[in-house]
């Protein structure tokens, strides 16, 4: 499936979004009978000099596990910065610093949504752990559909530290809770912020919400006690943006 810097990814928007990045396709695999619908994709390629082969529908079946959509490419694994890197964005861009970390964020599909939102919202920076987490897996970029080369991603040995280290540099720690903590409206998204996700079955560790600077919850009416954490994402996310918003006007 993987080599050591290349992995390959699948679907028509991945692989679309990867001909915005310079040089990381290597190769695309097409499968026979979709080659008339994929016409766009086969010009982007010719453009840009990128070897194309016509395969087997079943060729790509083997190679990813996952619906292709008769698309398949090769390309170069998606770069991550440090912590370090990411504290710079928020100044060369003129904004209070919007981070999101996810606390083991195990299922792709949600890593993936996660992605799209963060991209969606303009997120400086994504934290995750390099273990026990889902990674950059091919999944990841379906899911994401291709929102993944737009954001920065920041990979950690621990979310600890990183949460350490963006809180010596004044950013407001912020996790997130089902039951405990302020109503997110309530929070003051204008200033910087790192946000707190914590994995699908437990939410965010006890450990990593006793680091953070505040506990938020997002009020819920019905029956059910919480939402899927990509939902939870967009919804926080969407009131940060609402609330910078009106520093421009």
């Amino acid at each position: 499936m993987e080599s050591k810097n290349l992995i390959y990814i699948y679907g028509v928007n991945p692989v679309e979004e990867a001909f915005k990045e310079s040089n990381v396709i290597k190769e695309i695999y097409v499968s026979r009978d979709r080659a008339q619908r994929l016409s766009n994709i086969l010009e982007l390629a010719e453009k840009n000099s990128i070897p194309v082969k016509l395969v087997d529908k079943f060729f790509l079946d083997k190679t990813v596990n996952g619906v292709h959509q008769g698309i398949v490419a090769k390309v170069k694994s998606k770069k991550t910065i440090s912590i370090e890197d990411a504290l710079i964005i928020p100044e060369k861009r003129n904004e209070p610093a919007l981070f999101l970390i996810l606390d083991l964020i195990e299922d792709p599909q949600n890593f993936g949504a996660i992605l799209r939102v963060a991209d969606a919202t303009g997120v400086h920076a994504v934290f995750y752990q390099k273990k026990r987490s889902a990674g950059l897996v091919p999944s990841v970029w379906k899911t994401s559909a291709g929102a993944i080369w737009h954001v920065n991603l920041v990979e950690v040995n621990n979310i600890k530290y990183a949460i350490r280290e963006l809180k010596e540099n004044d950013i407001a720690v912020i996790a997130t809770d089902a039951k405990e903590g302020d109503i997110l409206w309530n929070f003051d998204f204008k200033k910087p912020v790192a946000i707190v996700l914590g994995s699908e079955g437990k939410g965010v560790r006890h450990t990593v919400g006793k680091l953070s600077n505040l506990l938020l919850k997002i009020p819920m009416k019905g029956k059910i006690s919480s939402l899927n954490v990509s939902t939870a994402a967009a919804v926080i996310l969407f009131e940060a943006v609402r609330q910078r918003s009106l520093l421009v006007k």
